[in-house]
């Protein structure tokens, strides 16, 4: 979004493809327990740029150490290096990314909002109460290829934070890939505020010169077995309430920013993937996303000047 004298303004909605499921399956085996992240059929489009995180998974500590706080003890990614029936399932290394069954994506775990590295025992555990991301990303190999193997990517050794007793997790991908030709296009787009007085913002938290506009996405193939998408604030993420945007570099204003909300007047949740519930994996299609989007005071005192902010739309393909 980009706006302009405390009233002008617009909003420049980016379309960027990624792809992402959300889905977990856990199973007890008799070495600990085996968590499966991601769902065990995965379509992705065909081209996507190197280093693009195309799925993403949660685990949280109370699935780990069965409790709200846990301690990283020991992490031993595993490179899945060897893609033979029959050869050895891959060998132990630094990290955080490892090179998965699948050709051309690799795997890596973030604790703590830090893509994770190899951790002995005999170093200072990490301490985490939030859940650990599990991400699967695009490498640079020019195809992707489903491998035959279903072997451990990541040891993931946790105690409590009052425990001594070792808990044992391990991380496997067990999914098989499709590949759909071509992917989703969001156009970039401007929205225009009207120009508006200070005075007309009443206290923290008013809103003023509201207007609607709509997310298109348009031409999504057919194929996938879902589609999402995800609203990212370009800029600091630092937010005085929720929906609000950062102030873009050229803006000048004071004490206010952009308010985006959904059709109803519900502020957006940032970077939360949402469903497309109207897409049909057999037909495709284009779809509208009809939004709000208003100044809104963020402090007690408003400067008058420019007001611009911008995000961008992520989408995400199961």
């Amino acid at each position: 979004m980009k706006m302009h004298q405390l009233g002008l303004k617009d909003m420049r909605v980016v379309g960027r493809a990624v792809a992402a499921t959300l889905c977990l399956t856990a199973a007890t085996s008799a070495f600990g327990t085996d968590f499966r992240p991601f769902t065990t059929a995965l379509s992705l489009p065909r081209e996507v740029a190197a280093n693009t995180v195309v799925a993403r998974d949660y685990l949280t500590p109370q699935k780990l150490c069965g409790e709200g706080t846990c301690r990283l003890v020991n992490f031993l990614p595993i490179s899945q290096i060897h893609l033979i029936p029959g050869d050895i399932p891959g060998l132990a290394v630094n990290g955080p990314t490892v090179v998965t069954e699948i050709k051309g994506l690799g795997m890596q775990v973030l604790v703590n909002g830090k893509p994770q590295t190899k951790l002995r025992e005999d170093q200072s555990p990490i301490t985490f109460s939030s859940p650990i991301e599990i991400q699967l990303l695009r490498d640079s190999s020019p195809e992707l290829i489903n491998g035959t193997t279903d072997a451990i990517q990541f040891w993931f050794f946790t105690k409590t934070t009052s425990g001594s007793n070792r808990i044992i997790n391990y991380i496997l991908l067990n999914t098989k890939l499709t590949r759909i030709e071509g992917s989703c296009s969001v156009p970039s787009q401007t929205v225009e505020l009207q120009p508006t007085r200070a005075r007309s913002l009443a206290g923290i938290g008013a809103t003023a010169a509201e207007r609607s506009f709509q997310i298109s996405i348009n031409d999504c193939p057919k194929g996938y077995n879902k589609i999402f998408y995800r609203l990212k604030p370009v800029g600091d993420t630092i937010e005085t309430s929720a929906g609000v945007l950062p102030l873009s570099p050229e803006s000048t204003a004071k004490g206010v920013r952009i308010r985006v909300t959904d059709s109803a007047g519900a502020p957006v949740v940032f970077d939360t993937s949402t469903r497309i519930d109207d897409y049909n994996k057999n037909t495709g299609g284009s779809f509208s996303i009809p939004m709000r989007v208003s100044y809104v005071q963020t402090e007690a005192n408003v400067t008058p000047g420019a007001v611009n902010g911008a995000m961008s739309v992520l989408m995400e393909y199961q």
